[in-house]
Formats: C-alpha cells, sequence, structure tokens
C-alpha cells in the first residue's frame, strides 16, 4: 500500500471514527482513534484525519531476549497497544535505535537491534518512524544505512537519518492521507539534540536540533505539497516528568517560525504534558507534546524514576476544510504501562492498558 517516490508515502483513512471524551489539561486522555468526515468524504464537506506518535522504541537486551528466539519480534509485547495504533490514519515511531549492520545484536550504551524489529512495528499499524536519536551514530554510517534500507523493505516511511547528502537535501517524508476524493499531506521532519557525543559519522548522516534549519525543511515541505508539518524531535533531560526551560524554548521558537503544525518530542523516557503554544500556521497556534515516554524497553521506576514503565499513545485530530485549509483541532493521549509482574513471572516485557481493546474501536 505504501509506495516511496520523493519519499511520499500513500495511506488510506481507517474508516468511521469514534467520539473524544474527558477533557483535561493538556490535551485529553481519550478513547480510541479513529476517522470520521462530518457528512461523507466529499469535497463540500469537512473531512476528519488523526496523526499521532507514541513514545521511544528503545531495545534493550532483556527486551530482545523476551521476543521469540530473542529474533526482535516485538508484536506480542506490544499487542495492547496495536488496536489503538492501527485506528490512526498516520501513526509515526521513534526509532531511538539503529538496526545492528552485522547482526550482532546488543543493548544499552551502544544499540544495534535486529531488522525483525522494523518488521514488527510494521505489523503493529505503524506507517513511519522518526531516526534521529542521539543513538542514531551508535552503529556509525553502516547502521544509519541499515535501518533506513530494513524500513524501506517493510514500506515504512522516515525522516531524520540519510544515505547520502543529496538524500540530506531533503530532510522530510511525505505522507498521502486519502479518503474518498480528499487527500491531505503530510511532512514528517526528525531530529536531535545530539549524539552521545559520537561524531556524526560522515557530517550529513543525522539531523540535528536547529530551528533555522527546521523552518526551511517545513517550507520546502510545503513547496513540495505538505498541509501539514510534524516536527519529531529529541530534546529534555532523562526522566523528568516536566519539561524543562530548554524544551519549552525550543517548542515555542518552532511555534513562532509560523512553519510548524505539531511537536512531538521524545528523549526524556517519561510522560511529559501537552500544551498549545503561541504562534504556529496563521498564527492558530500549535500544540506539543514535549514528551510520550518509551513505546517499549526495560526500564522501570526502580531504577530510572517514577513513570519510567509508562508511555502515551498521543494523537492529533486534524480537520481539512472545504475551503482547502486543514487545522489541528486538538491533541488526545492514552497511556500503556509496561507489565513488570509478567516480566518478573514469564520473562516478557508487554505493554498493558486498562481496556483490552480501544473502548470505540469501529
Amino acid at each position: 500500500m505504501a509506495t516511496t517516490l520523493a519519499a511520499v508515502i500513500a495511506v488510506a483513512g481507517c474508516g468511521a471514527g469514534s467520539t473524544r471524551e474527558q477533557q483535561s489539561q493538556g490535551g485529553q486522555d481519550a478513547s480510541a482513534p479513529g476517522a470520521a468526515a462530518s457528512a461523507s468524504a466529499g469535497g463540500s464537506q469537512d473531512v476528519h484525519f488523526t496523526v499521532g506518535y507514541a513514545g521511544d522504541v528503545l531495545m534493550h537486551m532483556p527486551v530482545l531476549n523476551s521476543t521469540p528466539e530473542a529474533s526482535g519480534d516485538i508484536t506480542g509485547n506490544v499487542a495492547a497497544e496495536t488496536p489503538w495504533v492501527e485506528g490512526l490514519d498516520l501513526a509515526l515511531c521513534g526509532m531511538e535505535v539503529p538496526v545492528a549492520p552485522d547482526g550482532v545484536y546488543s543493548g544499552f550504551p551502544s544499540f544495534g537491534a535486529p531488522s525483525e524489529v522494523v518488521g514488527a512495528l510494521a505489523r503493529s499499524g505503524w506507517d513511519g518512524c522518526a531516526t534521529a536519536s542521539n543513538h542514531s551514530a551508535d552503529r556509525g554510517e553502516a547502521g544509519v544505512i541499515a535501518t533506513l534500507d530494513a524500513l524501506d523493505s517493510h514500506g515504512l516511511g522516515h525522516a531524520g537519518t540519510h544515505r547520502s547528502a543529496k538524500d540530506a537535501s531533503v530532510p522530510f517524508a511525505l505522507y498521502e492521507l486519502k479518503r474518498g476524493d480528499r487527500t491531505v499531506t503530510v511532512a514528517q521532519i526528525s531530529t536531535t539534540m545530539g549524539l552521545n557525543g559520537l561524531e556524526d559519522p560522515t557530517g550529513y548522516s543525522v539531523s540535528l536540533n536547529d530551528v533555522n534549519a527546521i523552518t526551511k525543511a517545513a517550507k520546502s515541505a510545503r513547496a513540495a505539497g505538505a498541509d501539514l508539518v510534524v516536527v519529531h524531535s529529541q530534546i529534555g533531560q532523562e526522566y523528568e516528568t516536566t519539561p524543562d526551560n530548554e524544551q519549552v524554548s525550543y517548542a515555542q521558537d518552532l511555534a513562532d517560525s509560523g512553519e510548524v503544525d505539531i511537536f512531538f518530542g521524545a528523549h526524556p523516557h517519561v510522560p511529559q504534558p501537552a500544551e498549545k503554544l503561541s504562534g504556529g500556521v496563521k498564527g492558530r497556534g500549535m500544540w506539543v507534546s514535549y514528551s510520550a515516554g518509551n513505546y517499549i524497553s526495560s526500564q522501570n521506576e526502580s531504577y530510572c524514576g517514577p513513570l519510567s514503565d509508562v508511555g502515551q499513545l498521543v494523537w492529533a485530530d486534524v480537520t481539512s476544510h472545504a475551503d482547502g485549509s486543514v487545522s489541528v483541532d486538538k491533541l488526545n493521549w492514552h497511556p500503556f504501562t509496561v507489565d513488570q509482574e509478567g516480566a518478573t513471572r514469564s520473562g516478557t516485557w508487554r505493554r498493558s492498558t486498562t481496556e483490552s481493546v480501544p473502548p470505540t474501536w469501529v
């Protein structure tokens, strides 16, 4: 279903959707994501889409060893969250770690994961991944390329790391969301604050946090047809549940650029608040989720601090209006935890939620 041409990925809409309830500060703890049109998907009506992300894909060795034959197939580990991910029109994961180019797997502090992790992500509802992280260079240029090869082979889009200087000159991916005769094109930009003291192996392999460069990329993405620009950046202090001044300032600078619609933050490994900042495209404001924690990891409160075993699925409700404009209406979230008791008993790390399936899944 996904085709790659100048980094364009076509993603079909997901059908009838759900209501949102339980209003709370900093977005909503909401029922399952879904998509709907106010009357039809025709050109005379508003059409609604969802765009979301989760926390970091962090393949510690205990997680790897919990998968079948240590293959990296995390499909079973994340099964509780998969129906929620599948409910999104566009689901963008945070690929924290590189694929091991030599087939020798490793965990912290220098990661190298099986390519099967990427296959499992594709089977678990993800459409693309942000690949710029502080671990992107852990396995050098070969690791960057192996990761991109794995994503391509499983039909997943990607932004943040690059095979060549030519690729780096187009530092975004475009995703086309279709419903009826309506199409919304979403640009994904991914950056990181650094590489844990390592050098970029080529000087162009990994996109770094730079508001001016991001603004330029966003303008280029809009010139290429993007209706909506989503930025995913790694920034902040690990295990801190409140965004620090650097995070808030960085997010506000992105909002003030007038080119970014949504900012998805990563790296703290714990959930942090969401809010709507002033500025944004045409002064409509910019929604930011400062951190969604981890999607999968072996971190827990006993050695990483409160909420390190909790992650969120965060998604934005987006409206394509009949006049051709696109707006971000609100941000929603739902928590998931790592089943540490199950891990102790069975040697597996699993995502769990209070509901076995989304309550309004259609």
